[in-house]
């Protein structure tokens, strides 16, 4: 009886040591990821706004994104300077309608070390290109990310969340320009239409990189 006693002990210490490496595991990365990945689809209204260096108001903006894993991603501006940025295939299609014209660019070239990078990405992923800390933005919990390629366009993201839903995403660039992105109507894991992240390129419009889909 004695010996049952013993091994119970000891099969709980086991248990109890492993639950506790468990939690000294999770890192920032993982945390952010085990908020992230349970996202599937995500539609949400947002505003944007860019302050210069000197914290002046550059522009205001506003738009809706669309996103769906595992590399699904559409982000619309609106007003006043509209632009389409959408994934279709394995190709990133940027529309400037002003411009009338139509940038092309292989897929994990243009997200990595990017935001839609992060909300698409994996633990694995996010830990590889960026180095997660914790922060607090406006008494909300938040993670900062500072890429670990130097040669990265952003020099810190931070990530917003109140009740385990993004709320917020901030950007700061090589330039030292602050974006600053505040999300509404956030539905999480809703329906989608199935032509959602399709593109057509438009007939008139110049047309820079290959839109050729890449033979599977």
């Amino acid at each position: 009886m004695t010996e049952r006693r013993s091994l119970r002990r000891a099969s709980l210490s086991l248990l109890l040591l492993a639950v506790t490496l468990s939690v000294r595991a999770q890192t920032p990365a993982t945390e952010l990821a085990g908020l992230l990945e349970p996202v599937q689809r995500l539609n949400a209204q947002f505003t944007q706004t860019v302050l210069g260096a000197r914290h002046e108001l550059l522009q205001s903006a506003e738009g809706y994104l669309r996103l769906a894993r595992p590399q699904q991603f559409k982000w619309v501006l609106l007003a006043p300077y509209p632009q389409t940025i959408v994934t279709s295939g394995d190709r990133v299609y940027i529309y400037d309608p002003d411009l009338n014209q139509v940038q092309v660019r292989p897929l994990d070239e243009a997200l990595r070390g990017t935001p839609a990078m992060i909300l698409l990405g994996t633990a694995a992923d996010i830990e590889s290109r960026f180095a997660v800390s914790h922060a607090l933005i406006d008494d909300s919990d938040a993670f900062v990310l500072v890429p670990k390629d130097p040669d990265a366009l952003y020099t810190e993201i931070r990530m917003a969340f109140a009740a385990r839903r993004m709320t917020r995403i901030e950007i700061v660039d090589s330039l030292g320009q602050l974006t600053e992105v505040n999300f509404h109507n956030v539905e999480i894991n809703a329906a989608q239409a199935p032509d959602e992240f399709q593109f057509i390129v438009p007939s008139d419009a110049d047309l820079i990189g290959d839109a050729t889909p890449t033979p599977t």
